[in-house]
């Protein structure tokens, strides 16, 4: 196999980390067998280009034909994209594994207290626009949980777990907010605009 294709292998196994994916949860979105995800993975068997666009497609990805002098402008952009949307889509997936433990909590101790409130918070914190610098917390919190669910008093967990969420969630409303001019501009833009 060429390096091209070695590069375009190693950007399906770093897309498909970004998002938390493992290769079984993979292979059910794109349709192609887990074990044929691991041997392409480990260059170890040719890509063909139907697995190929089965799996770009499944990581929101798109495979694209290009002339080699626009190849520049293409990385560019695909970079500052990727930059942009796998650390959202990295925190999206936490909180929705967040979620799933509580609702894992739920369903073992459906009359246990603090519940409500523990839904409550969670909600305060699903609504904003976290911060892929925060991921560590959630995943903490996370944590916390899922320790608590496979406790027999798993309520001081539970308020442990709930007053990191109400911090995180000051953390979040009061952090200060990048100025304009703090933000990376893009090295090439497709209107022409070069202001």
């Amino acid at each position: 196999m060429s390096d091209e294709i070695f590069h375009v292998i190693d950007s399906l196994r770093e897309a498909r980390i970004a998002r938390g994916l493992s290769q079984t949860e993979l292979s059910k979105l794109a349709g192609v067998p887990q074990a044929q995800i691991s041997r392409i993975e480990a260059k170890a068997v040719d890509l063909r280009l139907s697995s190929l666009m089965a799996i770009a497609h499944a990581l929101d990805m798109e495979v694209t034909i290009a002339p080699r002098k626009a190849l520049p402008a293409i990385r560019s952009i695909a970079r500052q994209a990727s930059a942009r949307t796998l650390p959202l889509q990295t925190v999206g997936k936490e909180l929705q594994n967040l979620q799933e433990t509580i609702r894992a909590l739920q369903v073992a101790n459906p009359e246990a207290p603090y519940l409500d409130d523990l839904k409550k918070t969670y909600a305060g914190i699903q609504s904003l626009k976290i911060d892929v610098h925060y991921l560590k917390y959630l995943r903490a919190i996370r944590k916390t949980l899922e320790q608590a669910n496979a406790s027999e008093e798993p309520w001081g967990a539970v308020i442990e777990a709930m007053r990191d969420m109400q911090t995180l969630r000051t953390r979040i409303v009061h952090a200060p907010k990048p100025e304009p001019s703090d933000l990376p501009r893009p090295a090439y833009t497709l209107d022409g605009d070069d202001d």
